[in-house]
């Protein structure tokens, strides 16, 4: 049996302002293509389709467009990630059964939240594990009260428990494969740092020991870098995303899970995704912008500029260069500190960004680099949306 892995599509994401529309269905066109090239016999969507729960029409109706297109080529399952509404997907799940798609928004309990799929090599069997939200996560799955009192791991590993027995059972009786389909985050997994800061930390984080030991294949959703997933004893990989989603990603591949099950062993190929264009950071004076920028033919980029001194119009300036530079930065040398510990008030000021970084630091505190880039982020997004 062969399967198509792939997850965090997150349509309807903007770059620093730019929408990247195009590039995304053009990412999903090209899987599709690839999953008609390799005959796969099902495909498995981990989740995220959509960047924002709250969204208009354009995301959506690329997302049920790509549904179809994958459903032309093999029966479709898809499991809800923590960027997708539960809601819409549940109340469209009835209308996309009948186009070959099968659809989870939210957990539940194994009698729905488990499927049979009749493919071409035989049944396969899915455990539908949507993104775990914790302020729902016992209503979900129908947990009593003293259970829903629980840390959200054992929750989680509970309700995994629960699905891997079923989808044995099944196995056995009926043949073919056995998989689990989550959006989840696996603690060791190595993040691409453009998910959501809230739902990437231990506390959401479950044990690579908590997934079942005897299942067939585990495609999991939420972690943007494509990976195995250490220290599982079944077979588990993040597809990750389909382009690189912001510049954290810079030095990610992007690439097709084909996943081939047989009754000895599952094995993954990784093929290479080409439609999204590449991103990368630069920093440098601006004259020597243009030799990094050549670097990276085809690129978008994060310029991050060496100054002395403020420059008048900087953005132009850049662009002018590089005019493929999203977004730009300027960078001074580090403020002079007197005998007090204090700055001197002549140093150069601070955007916004490194102003945060540098409180951050007075507090004997590591700021992450996904943290630091979603804040670069809020300021641009509030800066275009003050342009607009």
């Amino acid at each position: 049996m062969r399967l198509l892995h792939t997850a965090d599509w997150h349509l309807g994401k903007r770059l620093y302002g730019l929408d990247r529309r195009d590039e995304l269905r053009a990412a999903l066109e090209e899987l599709a293509r690839i999953a008609a090239d390799e005959a796969v016999d099902a495909v498995v969507i981990a989740g995220d389709m959509i960047d924002r729960r709250v969204t208009d029409a354009e995301p959506i109706g690329d997302a049920l467009e790509a549904m179809e297109r994958f459903a032309a080529v093999a029966p479709v399952i898809i499991v809800a990630g923590n960027h997708d509404d539960p809601v819409l997907w549940t109340a469209l799940a009835p209308y996309l059964a009948m186009r070959g798609v099968t659809m989870l928004g939210r957990p539940a309990e194994p009698a729905r939240a488990i499927t049979t799929v009749a493919t071409g090599a035989g049944p396969l069997h899915v455990g539908m594990l949507p993104w775990p939200d914790p302020a729902r996560l016992g209503a979900d799955v129908g947990a009593t009260a003293q259970a829903t009192k629980a840390t959200y791991a054992d929750m989680v590993r509970d309700i995994i428990a629960l699905y891997a027995e079923e989808l044995r059972q099944r196995r056995m009786r009926e043949g073919g494969a056995a998989i689990l389909a989550g959006h989840l985050m696996v603690d060791g997994a190595l993040s691409g740092g453009g998910e959501r800061e809230m739902t990437m930390g231990i506390t959401y984080a479950i044990s690579p020991q908590t997934l079942p030991a005897d299942l067939d294949y585990i495609a999991l959703g939420h972690v943007h870098r494509p990976q195995a997933v250490p220290r599982t004893a079944s077979p588990a990989r993040y597809s990750g995303s389909p382009i690189a989603l912001d510049f954290s990603e810079d030095n990610h591949a992007k690439t097709a899970s084909i996943v081939t099950i047989t009754p000895e062993r599952t094995t993954v190929t990784e093929i290479p995704l080409s439609a999204g264009r590449p991103l990368a950071r630069i920093r440098g004076s601006l004259d020597e912008l243009g030799e990094l920028a050549a670097g990276h033919p085809e690129a978008r980029f994060l310029v991050e500029v060496d100054l002395e001194v403020p420059v008048l119009d900087l953005v132009r300036a850049v662009r002018e260069i590089v005019p493929d530079a999203i977004r730009v930065e300027p960078r001074y040398p580090p403020a002079p500190i007197t005998t007090d510990g204090e700055a001197s008030v002549d140093a150069p000021i601070q955007d916004l960004a490194e102003a945060y970084a540098t409180w951050y630091s007075t507090l004997d505190r590591v700021l992450p680099d996904a943290q630091l880039e979603a804040f670069r982020e809020a300021l641009s997004a509030t800066e275009h949306e003050a342009g607009e």
